[in-house]
């Protein structure tokens, strides 16, 4: 498999050109790469030589296979974190009632997403989530989904006894990450994320990484420092996002990234990852990043920090079918 990039082609800018033979070539993209990549127009031709080439390494690296993962978030609760972007937030004041999703509904959700050929099952909990608690129902779902399948908490920040206890109940990766703006969007101090990072690097963990929640306001230079941090703590699964405006948070009015502007970022991501990755994300599922380079889509029920919805099936939330489908119009086998 192979993209044509032709020295001839005077539309295109030089720099572009040799940052993208270099990465199909399997050269490491510096920072200042990425950085020139992600300043390219979108409605130029660069920019839609930087979405063939990330596809080109992903339909050669990942074998042409799409992923689905399955994520079941399991309360929607006032947390103390405050994220400005997140439903969930307590000082936003918009949770009328509290929902702690029954247990024996999480195992027939989880149930229904295996028979329905998901590839990953994800725990999602507020960072308030008794963790006792989420490591009771998480050897559950050890027992009831194959064992070969791969089991990932996403949840708060957590200590290096606590990743010993994830992983001896049957959790094998962590949905963890420094979010743009962390500290200032969230009040959750930016080290308190970093230490967690480093606990799950250290760890017999795989860490999920993903560069969110992408708004307007976020500079180049943000961004490229998430890319590259993730990759610095070793993800073995990269992703991106961009941030949902939703009502009533304080970061409703500022704004939405196009899909357009989200698929430039996950094919820089995906350029600047190389092959060290297994799968590389795009959320919420978006069809124009999935021929820029991702592989991999979210499936969701229960809670959703992006959804006034008390069961996310019903509103934002992917059904598996769903995801199957924009797999399949992309073009991955599934």
């Amino acid at each position: 498999m192979s993209l044509n990039i032709s020295r001839h082609d005077k539309n295109l800018n030089n720099k572009v050109l040799m940052i993208l033979n270099k990465a199909l070539h399997g050269g490491q993209i510096t920072k200042k790469e990425a950085k020139t990549l992600l300043n390219v127009d979108v409605y130029s031709k660069d920019m839609y030589n930087i979405l063939a080439c990330a596809n080109v390494l992903s339909r050669k690296h990942f074998k042409n296979l799409g992923e689905i993962y399955a994520q079941i978030g399991l309360n929607n609760s006032p947390c103390s974190k405050n994220c400005n972007f997140c439903f969930f937030g307590e000082k936003h004041g918009l949770i009328k009632e509290i929902v702690n999703i029954e247990e024996e509904e999480i195992y027939r959700k989880v149930d229904n997403f295996i028979k329905s050929g998901v590839t990953e099952v994800f725990l999602m909990a507020t960072a308030d989530y008794d963790f006792e608690k989420f490591l009771a129902i998480g050897r559950k779902v050890r027992k009831i989904i194959p064992k070969e399948m791969k089991l990932v908490a996403n949840l708060g920040d957590f200590n290096r006894e606590m990743a010993c206890e994830l992983k001896k109940i049957g959790f094998t990766g962590a949905y963890h990450i420094c979010r743009l703006r962390e500290g200032e969007d969230t009040d959750i101090p930016k080290e308190e994320r970093i230490s967690t990072l480093s606990i799950i690097q250290q760890s017999d963990l795989e860490l999920y990484y993903c560069v969110e929640p992408i708004g307007p306001e976020h500079t180049i230079d943000e961004i490229v420092e998430e890319i590259f941090r993730g990759l610095e703590y070793d993800a073995s699964v990269m992703a991106v996002m961009r941030r949902i405006p939703v009502k009533g948070t304080p970061l409703e009015k500022a704004g939405q990234i196009s899909e357009l502007e989200l698929s430039k970022i996950c094919a820089v991501t995906r350029l600047a990852a190389g092959d060290s990755i297994r799968a590389m994300g795009v959320h919420e599922p978006s069809l124009l990043s999935l021929v820029g380079g991702a592989n991999q889509i979210y499936a969701e029920k229960g809670c959703n920090p992006r959804d006034l919805k008390k069961e996310t099936s019903d509103g934002r939330g992917f059904s598996a079918a769903m995801a199957n489908k924009m797999l399949l119009e992309a073009g991955w086998e599934y």
